[in-house]
């Protein structure tokens, strides 16, 4: 046998090997993923979260989302999405929901209404920190996440926001001033001595007020009131001014000054809620030369 023959042998085996290998190799395994809803997040129009005696309702009032009970308000439009990553949550494991004692399901503390659907929150596994999640007729493994997600107390589904988007400011009126806007320009009266504000910088406060934030929310309930009052009865100094805000379609926002210092503590009536700001935000929103460096 000469030795190209001998080569060519050689290579074959080579390549009839690698095929054998290549054929009969270990396939890796798929991992099942089991999703644990079909419902489309965006047509969801009803959440309710019950949690030992708690329970938040929720309605998705054209675009926007509104709490409905135990309280009504603007909700947290980016809390709501945070809530419904549920629906396209999948999970690893599944179990036929039967004997729930060992999933720590047959009295969920906490309860998730979409819509028609129902999820029910279990036991966590100590080993993989996952979280028993009841869903139909199957109980799923899910991070703690989800759960992390919902609501302790009514409020902290309240949307942070002093304004809501569609709340277009044309007027306001402060203790001292006004800022009004006339022919779609802004005018301030009185105008300090020596100092006037450009377009730009009016401008400039009114979107500080179309933007805020406050950093903490409480409900103005009537013990806060009765608290307030027994504070004036016993001799302290209570500063009640009033803001109101004219928008563009008619109707008013009125805000009433609880505190300026260390912080700002706004109450907006109609919502009944509490806005807190901190003090150099709140100096901002009450003087428009301080919001331009003025």
């Amino acid at each position: 046998m000469t030795s190209r023959s001998l080569l060519n042998l050689t290579l074959l085996a080579a390549v009839i090997g690698l095929a054998l290998w290549v054929y009969f190799k270990p396939k890796p395994q798929v991992t099942q993923e089991y999703r644990i809803s079909s419902l489309p997040a965006e047509s969801v129009r009803s959440i309710r979260i019950e949690r030992q005696g708690m329970s938040v309702a929720l309605k998705k009032l054209g675009d926007h989302w509104r709490l409905t009970e135990p309280l009504q308000g603007r909700a947290d439009e980016i809390k709501v999405g945070r809530i419904l990553e549920i629906l396209s949550a999948t999970s690893p494991r599944r179990f036929p929901a039967i004997d729930l004692e060992r999933f720590d399901l047959v009295q969920p503390a906490l309860r998730l209404h979409i819509d028609n659907e129902l999820f029910n929150f279990g036991g966590l596994v100590p080993v993989t920190n996952e979280q028993y999640v009841a869903s139909g007729e199957s109980v799923y493994l899910l991070a703690p996440r989800y759960a992390a997600v919902l609501p302790r107390q009514p409020t902290d589904l309240l949307s942070p926001k002093l304004l809501a988007e569609s709340e277009i400011p044309v007027g306001f009126e402060l203790e001292n001033i006004k800022v009004i806007q006339q022919d779609g320009n802004w005018r301030i009266t009185p105008e300090k001595p020596g100092q006037m504000l450009t377009q730009n910088e009016l401008n400039h406060w009114v979107q500080t007020w179309q933007q805020a934030y406050a950093t903490g929310l409480m409900l103005d309930t009537p013990e806060l009131g009765a608290n307030e009052s027994n504070r004036a009865a016993a001799g302290e100094r209570t500063i009640k001014q009033v803001i109101r805000i004219r928008l563009r379609d008619g109707k008013n926002v009125q805000l009433i000054i609880l505190q300026q210092q260390p912080e700002l503590i706004l109450l907006r009536v109609d919502a009944a809620t509490r806005f807190r700001f901190p003090g150099e935000a709140g100096r901002r929103l009450l003087d428009p030369y301080t919001a331009v460096g003025g």
